[in-house]
């Protein structure tokens, strides 16, 4: 199995696809060198997803691909998956939990800016804002400050508080955030410490066991690599390129 992003935000995927499958073989790569893919323009995203995937078909024989990055899944995943032969797994935002948990009708979305643009996006707030309020941030800063905070980098609360500044000033604010980048997820903490009621936080990565499990796809044995695209930098066991 294949995991893909461009960072460290996927490894809360690994994390839960590796508690429920524990007999699978696992290759994640941290594409650093594109990183982060939110800036980047669709053309780049969908080549690259070719081509890191292409990559490592040629050395091992990869059964599923899982595109741990919602910027990737909203904008590549059709054109990968006409490309490929092999189930190939997105995660994508998810409205609908959302939409039945909020209980003051307010909902936040965070994504980074070319999530947020796509086609997907779009078409779910359409469908989606005529039952309740939709909120949303398009950022690409909040993914660079999740890749400071896991190599123990100082995080300013007063960056974060402007990246929230939209929200934090509305009389009633989300009380559910959509996390629509698989980077969010690492800072939970530090978004809920910015909002003066409890969050229910909302992170699509959690339902990528059950995609999985729809192919029943089981191995015998674990191995997890780190594959670099430019340069090799160690740190705490895992690459950074």
């Amino acid at each position: 199995m294949l995991i893909i992003d461009s960072g460290i935000g996927g490894l809360s995927v690994l994390n839960n696809i590796k508690k429920n499958f524990p007999n699978i073989n696992y290759i994640y790569m941290l594409d650093n060198e594109g990183f982060p893919y939110g800036k980047k323009k669709k053309k780049f995203l969908i080549e690259r997803s070719i081509k890191i995937i292409n990559i490592i078909k040629e050395i091992y024989p990869i059964k599923m691909v899982i595109i741990a990055c919602n910027t990737i899944s909203t904008i590549s995943l059709p054109i990968l998956r006409k490309t490929f032969n092999i189930p190939i797994i997105g995660i994508l935002p998810i409205f609908k939990p959302a939409i039945e948990i909020t209980k003051n009708k307010t909902i936040g979305l965070i994504a980074t800016r070319a999530t947020v643009n796509s086609s997907y996006i779009k078409k779910n707030i359409y469908k989606y804002s005529f039952q309740k309020t939709i909120k949303v941030i398009a950022t690409n800063e909040l993914a660079i400050i999740a890749e400071k905070k896991f190599r123990k980098i100082f995080i300013s609360n007063v960056k974060l508080r402007e990246i929230f500044q939209s929200w934090t000033v509305l009389s009633r604010q989300p009380d559910t955030i959509i996390l629509g980048c698989t980077h969010f997820s690492f800072l939970k903490k530090e978004i809920q410490k910015i909002f003066y009621k409890p969050i229910n936080f909302i992170d699509s990565g959690e339902t990528i066991v059950n995609k999985i499990k729809k192919y029943s796809y089981q191995k015998k044995k674990k191995k997890i690599f780190f594959y670099a695209l430019n340069t090799k930098k160690k740190y705490n066991n895992y690459y950074f390129f």
